[in-house]
């Protein structure tokens, strides 16, 4: 067998495998994201609760910054902005207040539902 003949069998099979392959993956990629958005769908709203430091309470933007520690089961421990489902939230607390909070809703869509001051003792 001639080598060009062996070249073009062989590019002729990469091109088929590759091709094949770029097919299965979008259908499985499509049922992936299907299964995520249907099991997203089931969890429902969830609770989380955590303690934390008020670092900017910013009612203009609906949001409250907090340095949390971890959220068991849901992030670890950082500062990041929480939306608060009403005003009376930013009537309780003050920059530099340690805090109990409540998140509530379906992640990543949750929001701050209360906020409690840790006394220290």
């Amino acid at each position: 067998m001639a080598v060009w003949r062996v070249v073009v069998l062989l590019v002729l099979t990469l091109a088929v495998g590759v091709g094949w392959g770029y097919l299965w993956w979008g259908r499985e990629a499509t049922r992936l994201t299907r299964e995520l958005a249907e099991a997203r769908a089931a969890a429902g709203p969830r609770e989380y609760h955590a303690e934390g430091v008020i670092r900017a309470v910013l009612p203009e933007m609906n949001i409250v910054v907090i340095t949390h520690d971890e959220i068991t089961g849901y992030m670890p421990a950082m500062t990041m902005g929480f939306r608060a489902v009403s005003p009376k939230i930013y009537e309780t607390v003050d920059v530099g207040d340690a805090v109990r909070f409540t998140l509530r809703g379906t992640p990543p869509n949750l929001a701050l539902v209360a906020v409690e001051k840790v006394t220290s003792q």
